[in-house]
């Protein structure tokens, strides 16, 4: 195991029973560790040749943030209803523990983007999903998607037809 899939801890039971909550604090407070995976990332989305990184509220915000700042890429925000202010487009979309609903602004997203998503944790594929649907209203490209981590045992990866690069990979 690695050191950065060493360094997630695990809680049981959050945000609800049966749910295991994986924290990627311990990772945002090593600035070694945090570096590394930032570095990562930004590989990927150079390899893939984006020209826009979308990053997924709200975790999915610290890395997306720091790979567009480390690339100098667009950065775009896709946030949870009511989050955004001017133009939106919307949808809903089922979690493991709940429903919500993600938007993205309309003016921030085009045709011409080439786009990364990026996010923390990849589970059952629902807010992943639920950002390609927006992003596609956008008529944008979608390049790839980045995790920091993959929960390959809820084989989310079989519902998606995108690229989906993972750092690292948990298999219970």
């Amino acid at each position: 195991m690695n050191e950065t899939l060493k360094s997630i801890r695990i809680i049981k039971n959050f945000p609800k029973k049966g749910i295991a909550f994986y924290d990627i604090s311990s990772i945002l407070s090593n600035p070694t560790i945090f570096n590394k995976v930032v570095n990562q990332m930004a590989s990927e989305v150079k390899r893939i040749n984006a020209s826009t990184i979308v990053g997924i509220d709200s975790r999915g915000f610290i890395f997306a943030a720091a790979v567009a700042y480390k690339l100098k890429k667009k950065l775009v925000m896709i946030r949870k209803k009511g989050k955004l202010p001017g133009k939106t487009y919307s949808t809903k979309y089922v979690l493991e523990y709940g429903s919500n609903e993600l938007e993205i602004q309309k003016d921030m997203i085009n045709a011409k983007d080439n786009v990364a998503i990026i996010d923390d944790i990849f589970a059952t594929s629902g807010t992943i999903k639920a950002s390609i649907k927006l992003i596609k209203k956008s008529h944008a490209k979608i390049r790839g998607i980045v995790v920091l981590l993959e929960l390959s045992f809820l084989n989310g990866r079989s519902k998606l037809d995108e690229t989906l690069i993972s750092l690292n990979k948990v298999n219970i």
